[in-house]
């Protein structure tokens, strides 16, 4: 028996509003907001093209394709305003060993972020929203606290306790599945 393939259509739907968010703060502060949705635009279609196996946590999984197509469309501007020094240096670069690690590293934070998700079930909706949106996409205090109709001092309060929850909690975890 095969695994159906996700509907890339219903989750790009679900999470769109979350992969722009990030997309345009990566951009906004090259000063190119603007291209947030051609980046979201070009997550999807990449995943599209080639889509993942096994994905455990796709709102992870998108918010993470947007952002590195924003950090794309950065370099790219780079790229061609530092002209060929650079590109040079780039491809200079022939040791694998950073690649290597790069990619344990990025294993390993995604490992980490998928018992951080698991974990999230310890917090109510309130806390859970204040964490995510303010940690986790990194939206400002005072654009939560308006959603949520509390104050940004709340908000703070709020995600600095569930933070430590959220620590506990994985370290619990952890020390459960080290015995």
């Amino acid at each position: 028996m095969t695994d159906m393939p996700p509907d890339l259509g219903a989750l790009y739907l679900r999470h769109r509003d979350a992969m722009h968010k990030v997309a345009a703060s990566v951009l906004r502060e090259a000063g190119r907001a603007s291209e947030a949705e051609d980046a979201v635009q070009d997550a999807i279609v990449s995943i599209m093209a080639s889509p993942p196996g096994n994905v455990r946590n796709w709102e992870a999984f998108l918010v993470t394709a947007a952002k590195r197509k924003a950090l794309d469309r950065i370099r790219s501007a780079e790229v061609r305003h530092a002209g060929p020094e650079f590109v040079e240096a780039v491809h200079d670069r022939a040791d694998d060993s950073d690649l290597a690690e790069d990619i344990a590293e990025a294993i390993d934070q995604q490992e980490r972020a998928g018992h951080a998700w698991d974990c999230l079930a310890i917090l109510d909706e309130r806390h859970r929203k204040a964490v995510w949106e303010t940690a986790a996409l990194g939206r400002p205090r005072s654009e939560v606290a308006a959603e949520m109709n509390v104050s940004p001092a709340r908000v703070s309060q709020m995600s600095t306790r569930s933070l430590a929850l959220l620590r506990e909690e994985m370290q619990r975890k952890e020390e459960g599945e080290n015995e």
